[in-house]
């Protein structure tokens, strides 16, 4: 009887481990957005899986390249100069701004006095991906919602 019970104490207490080790991993992952995205280039794919976007994160401010250029994105990243020339250059389709905190990355777009802003919640950060749960978004003259589809960054650069 002894050993049974010896048995199950191990059992019970390598099944908490295993249940500790996840969620501290999962919640380590879900807080590492800030950490990871400034200073990197990455792929955007479309929820419906036809449309690339590329996109250049500022390390030292809060601007953000947004492109359908991979090449542009690229060069964006290689230093500060080239970045600001890249993104002084594509402002005139509107400016792109960031912020990555907690387990959220937000992008907003300023047009012409119009501001749209997209909210990847619940982003998990796995090696040189991100995986977002669901987004809500707002964008100037076409409304407002949430989409629960998963999004997927990958880190190029």
């Amino acid at each position: 009887m002894k050993m049974w019970t010896r048995k199950k104490k191990i059992s019970i207490s390598v099944l908490i481990a295993i249940v500790v080790i996840l969620v501290g991993g999962y919640l380590f992952g879900t807080h590492q957005v800030a950490s990871t995205v400034p200073g990197h280039v990455y792929q955007y794919t479309s929820v419906n899986g036809n449309n690339k976007l590329y996109m250049a994160f500022s390390k030292n401010t809060d601007q953000v390249v947004v492109t359908a250029d991979k090449d542009k994105a690229l060069k964006a990243n290689a230093n500060d100069h080239d970045f600001q020339t890249i993104y002084n250059g594509e402002s005139k389709n509107g400016t792109w701004q960031y912020l990555a905190k907690g387990s959220h990355l937000t992008l907003s777009k300023s047009q012409s006095g119009k501001n749209s802003r997209w909210q990847y919640n619940r982003v998990l950060v796995l090696g040189k991906k991100m995986y977002a749960g669901s987004f809500t978004y707002q964008i100037a003259n076409a409304g407002q919602g949430v989409d629960r589809k998963n999004t997927t960054f990958e880190q190029l650069r």
